[in-house]
């Protein structure tokens, strides 16, 4: 297939999958976020580029949803300026409260909140690091969800003990929603598995855009689990082994009114797995464009019936 410069409505590029290994059957897939003292690898992962077809989610016809394909583009406006986002206490009194009380109604959940945000801007050399750790977030290049089951019921006990029990026999969701900016402070890490919403904060979007996986094309084993070390705690999501039933999508063009919401985890949704995600280069992508500035939050949306006072 011909690569197709953007804004048309298919085009083929990278995405990086993590590889088939018969290791994995004995060791599980490992990434320190820190330098380590000892003479000891920082992962043990190893990821294939994979030249993949991305359709635009323009294009779709019905929208891709939530329910469905596990992802979905919202329209939100927001109080906060270019400036706010660099200030950790107006992202999280401003931006984050309003992304709970919108999911609220939108989801008809009874509580929401926001578990963790990151503000990623990127480097020129990215992702040519040379084995750095980068100052600041970067794109997520190997593709991936951001948390696995286990790791969410975890999240959920520690944060609400001794009503975990009741909020785990309901229905509950992790999602996220990510939007574009320009600088950043990262706050809330503490629960680094929660899901995402995707924001640009330069827009229209030209550099390293995220794409999205039908999450109804995704086998069971195409998902493995991987531990995310950091100085401390362990967070763990799943790393996507390619499939060629995999059908994956990108929003040309993403406005900095439009979000990308996908989901990591949903227990009362039987139609649809959880929806992975990665950034890619685009095809005519040029050092001379802006480098992404992006805002993405993780929200746990709650269905039961207490009381989360």
């Amino acid at each position: 297939m011909a690569q197709q410069s953007v804004p048309d409505n298919v085009l083929e590029a990278p995405l990086h999958f993590i590889n088939r290994d018969k290791l994995w059957d004995t060791v599980k897939p490992y990434s320190f976020q820190y330098y380590l003292k000892e003479d000891f690898p920082r992962t043990n992962v190893k990821q294939t580029p994979i030249p993949i077809e991305l359709k635009s989610i323009r294009d779709q016809n019905p929208p891709p949803s939530l329910d469905a394909q596990g992802f979905a583009v919202h329209e939100l406006e927001t109080r906060m300026q270019y400036e706010d986002f660099a200030d950790e206490k107006t992202i999280e009194g401003i931006y984050c409260k309003e992304l709970e009380k919108y999911f609220l109604e939108a989801l008809g959940a009874k509580h929401v909140r926001a578990l963790d945000y990151q503000v990623r801007r990127r480097e020129e050399a990215f992702p040519k690091l040379k084995g750095r750790i980068p100052l600041t977030p970067q794109p997520s290049l190997i593709t991936h969800v951001d948390v696995t089951p286990p790791a969410a019921q975890a999240i959920i006990e520690e944060l609400y003990q001794s009503t975990s029990d009741k909020i785990l026999q309901s229905r509950y969701q992790l999602i996220t929603w990510v939007l574009r900016l320009s600088s950043f402070k990262s706050s809330m890490l503490r629960y680094k598995n929660a899901p995402r919403v995707w924001r640009p904060l330069r827009v229209p979007v030209k550099d390293w855009p995220l794409a999205i996986c039908d999450a109804t094309t995704v086998d069971r084993d195409d998902l493995i689990a991987s531990d995310v070390l950091y100085p401390n705690f362990i967070a763990e999501n799943h790393l996507i082994h390619h499939n060629e039933k995999q059908k994956w999508y990108w929003l040309p063009e993403q406005t900095d009114k439009e979000v990308l919401v996908f989901k990591a985890l949903d227990t009362g949704c039987s139609t649809s797995w959880p929806c992975p995600h990665g950034a890619f280069p685009l095809p005519d992508q040029s050092s001379g464009r802006t480098l992404r500035e992006s805002i993405d939050v993780r929200l746990l949306v709650m269905h039961a019936e207490i009381d989360y006072q």
